[in-house]
């Protein structure tokens, strides 16, 4: 028949009426949409009114007329930022946006804080209800902050910064930089703040954690706005900034909170990302100044903290050595924390029983925790002999950087004209450190050894916290102890040249706060920290000295504190080299590579893919030129190759295989039944097997189960018979000859997505080369080659064995473990193909 071709315009009408009508019911039917799904039900044509239709198409137009008000802002916005470039105004927002919700916090953490002693100091002559709000009122506080860590957002809890080292390294946290985890996070730690020094945490992590969340969601704004894409370097960039600006806004001090940001969590820093750092750390800084100014909390722009040391002599020669006496106390004494706080952990993650409770009951173990720090730090109670439990953080680290010996001032103050204590004087902060029985240095003391154990037990509550703040805080009470014992001593100060120079306890004071928490954290910018914050920099040269001294000791004996939360919770993680070492150059790649290595031989068939995706679990494999040469050509995913394996045996090619067999060897026994669906389709099924009818080969089908995963078994019907069995063994038999020939065809390696240019080492490469490619690049795996002939690979775990060994001595190089007998020589070889089966005779 030929075309006909119609001359009415009627009859065109209606010809593309049909066949626009025609081409709706084959895309829904591509969509897979059933005749019932696309008509109208009964209901809705009840329901069906034409107004809806009207005001829908109303407020369609209304919104394209606003999109159209809106379009030249857009576009001159957009014009604005490629000028002037968007990472400046990016940059300044972030600082600004982070600076507003750090003063805001301080304030509203402020006024909880003023509440509750008002209310302990109104129920003066009620001590059972004193006790009773005290404890009530960090009880409180510290189960919203697990409540908000447990059902709101999980990636909320603890401080942040070791996920943030982990992500800088290349590894994915899902939902750690949300919008829900900011929300969250600012509200534990608000919570956690307003507990003050009872619970005796910080915001500097958090705030961290929080800078990044900010800059990762401003970042996506101003992409969708200039119409950029979005990359690895970017994000990296961001979250570098963030975390400078984080630092910035808690202690406003933007040198320092740069380069501490850099130490604490970035393994390598490219110097381009310098100026992003310090632009937005300065505007953060700057505009919480201004906040303080404009809400008369200061008369001006002035550092933190008001310091009124001698400058012209404010130490001798000799006091230097007393410094670094003080940086040998801050490191071991940071030695026993880290020692016991990884014990801790260890002991809670280890213990079934206690580990179970805790991760089920978060809430009841924060307010267990509470209840027992709020116990011992009540003021009228044993708080009253420990000192500063009525005190905030800030309020300690004032007192202690305050230039006034305590064992001098005491004398002056007219203890018995006071009231008992605790006093309640907001004016005097130096009243809540006396006794009419104890002297400040003795409740200092107290404080210091208390407070160590304490906040050992605060850090094991699942709430968003800081450890920073406190350890620092605690540092600056080591130091002021420190500098107070020297004082009593040295009581006239040191004679030199026959000049007397007093001891200035807040010199040691604020060395303490640098050396301890720069041990701690196994970081150096501390120094500056402190200089940034008291605006003194005559002691720069006997701060750097204890911190360095401390810094030495605590990473020769322990992990940082961040790094020790890596290593509990699992995380990709490369321990630090040790300082003054040369072994790392003296251990090379082919010491400490891994040669037990399946790989794939150019022209390889389906059946070793099969052979390779069972017996490894690895998620990328090599590909070799030949088995004599060995040439790298690349690497495939597991991915990959498990989509092209279930391609390959699909139900549908079976069941076309068996559709086209059946025709020609008249099996309509075993393929023409049919079974009715819900709609009244029909479908063909095919019969399953059990397992004790499975046929005895090697390509039997019980080995392709997970590719036959969409034959759902129904129960049969009354009607239905079951099929004989010479049916059911010859169909068998089919899917095992289909099987085999799948399986032995060839793979074409154009089908495959290979990479490549996959990372690669040389044999001769050194342990710190490695692990410097390693950190800069974030690998996780690399192969090792000899002039392109593949001879091993190593990963994270080699490195992180090869730099353990090496730190503490204990390094064993692979060819002596070989010629010692201790391992079995492994050599690289290919996959074992198994036996091809005889086909069945059908």
């Amino acid at each position: 028949m030929g075309l006909f071709r119609s001359d009415q315009p009627g009859e065109q009408d209606g010809l593309q009426d049909k066949a626009a009508a025609v081409e709706l019911g084959e895309t829904k039917e591509t969509r897979g949409e059933s005749k019932g799904e696309s008509e109208m039900t009964e209901s809705e044509a009840y329901s069906f009114n034409p107004n809806d239709k009207d005001n829908q198409s109303t407020l369609i137009q209304v919104c394209s007329r606003v999109r159209d008000c809106f379009k030249p802002v857009g576009l001159t916005l957009r014009h604005v930022l490629l000028r002037f470039g968007e990472d400046w105004i990016f940059l300044f927002l972030l600082g600004i946006s982070m600076a507003i919700i750090s003063f805001g916090l301080d304030v509203t953490i402020a006024k909880l804080q003023r509440m509750n002693l008002w209310v302990y100091d109104s129920l003066n002559n009620y001590l059972y209800l004193q006790y009773f709000s005290w404890v009530l009122y960090h009880v409180l506080l510290m189960m919203i902050s697990a409540g908000v860590a447990k059902y709101i957002s999980p990636q909320a809890a603890g401080s942040g910064i070791p996920e943030l080292k982990v992500t800088l390294r290349g590894v994915v946290l899902a939902e750690f930089f949300t919008f829900r985890t900011f929300v969250a996070k600012l509200i534990g730690v608000t919570c956690t703040l307003a507990a003050g020094s009872t619970i005796f945490l910080g915001k500097v992590g958090p705030f961290v954690h929080m800078a990044t969340i900010l800059a990762t969601l401003l970042g996506k704004l101003m992409v969708k706005i200039v119409g950029a894409k979005e990359n690895p370097s970017r994000k990296y960039e961001l979250l570098i900034a963030g975390a400078a600006v984080g630092v910035a806004c808690c202690f406003v001090a933007p040198v320092g909170g740069v380069l501490f940001s850099v130490e604490a969590t970035a393994t390598h820093f490219a110097v381009r990302n310098y100026w992003r750092g310090f632009f937005a750390a300065t505007c953060a800084a700057l505009m919480f100044r201004l906040l303080a100014v404009i809400k008369s909390e200061r008369e001006t722009v002035a550092v933190l903290f008001n310091t009124n040391w001698r400058v012209e002599f404010p130490f001798d020669l000799p006091e230097y050595f007393s410094y670094a006496l003080l940086g040998v106390v801050c490191g071991c004494v940071c030695c026993v924390y880290l020692f016991l706080h990884r014990v801790t952990l260890l002991f809670l993650n280890n213990n079934e029983r206690v580990g179970k409770l805790l991760r089920n009951n978060k809430i009841v173990y924060a307010a267990l925790v509470s209840f027992i720090l709020a116990s011992i730090t009540f003021p009228h109670g044993f708080g009253q002999y420990m000192g500063g439990t009525r005190l905030t953080m800030k309020e300690h680290l004032e007192m202690f950087f305050n230039n006034v010996t305590w064992g001098i001032e005491e004398l002056s103050v007219n203890v018995s004209a006071s009231r008992q204590p605790p006093n309640p004087s907001y004016d005097n902060n130096f009243l809540q450190w006396m006794h009419p029985n104890m002297s400040a240095i003795e409740k200092l003391a107290i404080f210091i050894v208390l407070k160590f154990f304490m906040l050992l037990l605060a850090n094991t509550m699942i709430i968003p916290a800081g450890y920073f703040l406190p350890v620092f805080v605690y540092g600056a009470g080591l130091g002021r102890l420190y500098g107070e014992i020297m004082a009593k001593i040295f009581p006239e100060g040191i004679i030199s040249e026959g000049i007397n120079i007093k001891i200035t306890p807040a010199g040691y004071a604020l060395a303490g706060a640098a050396a301890y928490s720069g041990a701690v954290t196994q970081t150096i910018s501390t120094a500056l920290l402190v200089f940034e914050l008291t605006g003194q920099m005559s002691h720069i040269l006997p701060v750097l000295i204890a911190v360095l001294i401390a810094n030495a000791i605590s990473q020769s004996c322990q992990n940082s504190f961040f790094d020790l939360i890596i290593i509990i919770k699992k995380l990709p993680y490369l321990p630090k080299l040790t300082m003054g070492r040369s072994s790392a150059h003296d251990i090379s790649a082919e010491d400490f590579m891994i040669t037990d290595l399946l790989y794939l031989v150019k022209g390889f068939k389906y059946k070793d893919v099969r052979n390779l995706l069972k017996t490894s679990e690895l998620r990328q494999f090599p590909i070799v030129d030949a088995e004599e040469s060995k040439i790298l050509l690349g690497t495939v995913s597991r991915k990959t190759l498990s989509k092209m394996l279930s391609d390959q045996l699909s139900t549908e090619r079976r069941i076309q295989f068996m559709l086209n067999r059946g025709g020609t060897e008249n099996l309509d026994c075993s393929l023409t039944v049919n079974s009715m669906g819900e709609n009244g389709s029909s479908r063909p099924r095919l019969p399953r097997t059990d397992t004790s009818e499975a046929v005895d080969s090697a390509y039997s089908v019980q080995d392709t189960v997970p590719y036959d995963s969409e034959e759902v078994t129904k129960p049969r019907s009354e009607g239905r018979k079951r099929r004989p069995s010479k049916f059911r063994s010859q169909y068998l038999k089919l899917v095992e000859e289909w099987e085999c020939q799948q399986l032995n065809e060839v793979v074409s390696m154009e089908v495959l997505n290979i990479d490549s240019a996959p990372y690669r080492l040389v044999e001769k490469q050194t342990l710190y080369q490695v692990y410097d490619l390693f950190n800069l690049l974030g690998l996780r795996m690399a192969y090792v080659t000899s002039t392109g002939r593949l001879i091993g690979v190593v990963s994270l775990k080699e490195i992180k064995d090869a730099v353990q060994g090496s730190v503490k001595g204990t390094f064993v190089p692979r060819a002596n473990k070989t010629q010692d007998g201790n391992e079995e020589t492994i050599s690289l070889h290919a996959l074992s193909t198994p036996p091809t089966p005889r086909p069945s005779s059908s």
